[in-house]
């Protein structure tokens, strides 16, 4: 039987069990949530505390935000550093009418049209939910989970999850366990617009008739009318444009055949060959695509040059505010960018995060813990692994690291040469001159932890080659292997 993460939703039974103990439904943090720097540094800050469970996130017309409490059943708005509810109920129930006694059975995400009418998707009724004035309505479903298409009344989902909304105020719906995408006019008629329904999910790029998702999540509009998709089964982002779906980010992998899913995992690089497990929020700006990738508690950005890189969140879930390397989520689940700021929903953390950041000057997080994490390292052996840039660099029979004491050297030659370096000996000097673009270094023979041994091979300190070359290295002792980064974009 396949396992099912039932969407890893806010307001799934198993997260609503772990954040229990929290009894207020909200609490808004005094003042604006706004960003502040010190010192240049970028800094995560709390925005609205004590939401149960938040995911959706919106902004409406005056400016002001619309959250989704999934935990609490209920609809609120920010604004002005306070939250307010639009709809009151927090009993899980189906029920539509006045915003003061309608019910939601744990609502996943929200959008907002040019008439300013919140759409809601309420993922455990199965259905789309639309807020107009003081009042609530069903847009589209029936209440039972299905896979049908037709007016409002007789289309059906399944766990319906992301929303977005296109320049016409049609309405886009992450119809989540049926493994597509569906489109909902303003007429409240309900198509298909890419994938197939089918009960396993999968995998296929191509027409959008023809694609295949696995439970698909976050929804995003970029300036083209391309539509974001994170295809969070297969731990991938989509685009769907001009009736054709692409895999943008995310290296496919192999399905599990127990699970039915691809492996999920987390690398930076090129995004052919970048990593992600369950990604879920999406917000877009200026040509870069935010991605809340949930299970590996980070926010990510894919840049304009295709390159998919960490700007906030660590490895192991927390609830750290601070510098963005420091800064811990515990599963955020959904984005949203407005006037530089981009505000994140950290689910299990019953609260909404917000951190600046500038889509042309993104700074991305560079630690060593962030190496580590980001090395798919191989099993450890006897000789000593070393990865620089993300990948292995292969030595020769002559030419291995080797330890002495507590001490690791490397060939200097060969690492610089995977590298694309360029290298000069100066033998009157006993100097070897090294350099890449605007990037240089020397190294002396046999002064300051550089030794020259047989044949003339020079090799240097691990932790010395760190200062001098302004570079980050990390040690795994466990998988005996070194991590190099030069921090060149």
């Amino acid at each position: 039987m396949r396992k099912t993460f039932r969407l890893l939703a806010a307001g799934a039974a198993i997260v609503t069990a772990l954040v229990a103990v929290h009894a207020t439904a909200y609490a808004a943090v005094e003042g604006n949530g706004s960003i502040t720097e010190s010192a240049g540094a970028l800094k995560v800050e709390k925005a609205i505390e004590k939401i149960n469970q938040p995911s959706g996130l919106a902004t409406a017309l005056d400016g002001g935000f619309v959250v989704v409490g999934s935990g609490s059943n209920q609809i609120s708005k920010w604004q002005n550093g306070k939250l307010s509810p639009v709809t009151t109920q927090t009993a899980a129930g189906y029920f539509d009418g006045t915003t003061a006694n309608s019910a939601f059975n744990q609502p996943n995400d929200a959008a907002v049209n040019s008439k300013d009418v919140i759409y809601v998707s309420d993922t455990e009724n199965h259905v789309v939910r639309k807020i107009v004035n003081d009042r609530v309505y069903t847009a589209a479903g029936n209440g039972k989970a299905g896979s049908k298409n037709g007016k409002f009344g007789e289309a059906q989902f399944n766990a319906p999850t992301g929303l977005a909304i296109d320049s016409k105020d049609n309405v886009y719906v992450a119809d989540s366990l049926n493994h597509v995408i569906r489109i909902i006019s303003p007429e409240g008629v309900t198509a298909t617009f890419a994938g197939n329904v089918n009960e396993k999910g999968g995998y296929k790029d191509g027409s959008a008739a023809e694609a295949l998702f696995n439970e698909p999540m976050g929804l995003v509009f970029d300036e083209k009318g391309g539509l974001y998709v994170a295809d969070s089964g297969n731990h991938l982002i989509r685009y769907i444009h001009e009736g054709k779906v692409t895999t943008v980010a995310g290296k496919p992998t192999a399905v599990d055949s127990l699970t039915g899913y691809m492996t999920g995992g987390y690398a930076n690089g090129p995004s052919s060959e970048a990593r992600f497990n369950r990604p879920r929020g999406l917000a877009y700006a200026e040509g870069v695509l935010f991605v809340a990738d949930s299970l590996n508690n980070r926010i990510r950005a894919v840049q304009a040059d295709r390159k998919v890189v960490s700007i906030a969140g660590q490895s192991a879930p927390g609830d750290k505010v601070g510098a963005v390397d420091a800064a811990q989520f515990n599963q955020p689940s959904s984005l949203l960018y407005a006037a530089g700021k981009l505000y994140v929903s950290d689910t299990l953390n019953n609260s909404v995060k917000v951190l600046a950041v500038d889509p042309k000057a993104l700074k991305p997080v560079h630690t060593k813990e962030e190496l580590i994490a980001g090395a798919e390292l191989l099993p450890a052996s006897k000789d000593v692994q070393v990865w620089l840039e993300g990948k292995q660099v292969k030595f020769s029979a002559s030419q291995k690291p080797y330890k002495s004491g507590d001490k690791t050297y490397l060939p200097v030659r060969a690492l610089f040469q995977a590298w694309g370096a360029e290298l000069k000996w100066h033998a009157a000097a006993k100097e070897l001159s090294l350099a890449k673009q605007e990037w240089k270094l020397s190294l002396k023979a046999n002064a300051k932890r550089t030794v020259v041994i047989e044949k003339g091979i020079m090799y240097v300190e691990v932790s010395y080659l760190e200062d001098a070359a302004s570079f980050l290295i990390a040690q795994d002792s466990e998988y005996n292997a070194i991590i190099i980064s030069s921090g060149q974009q």
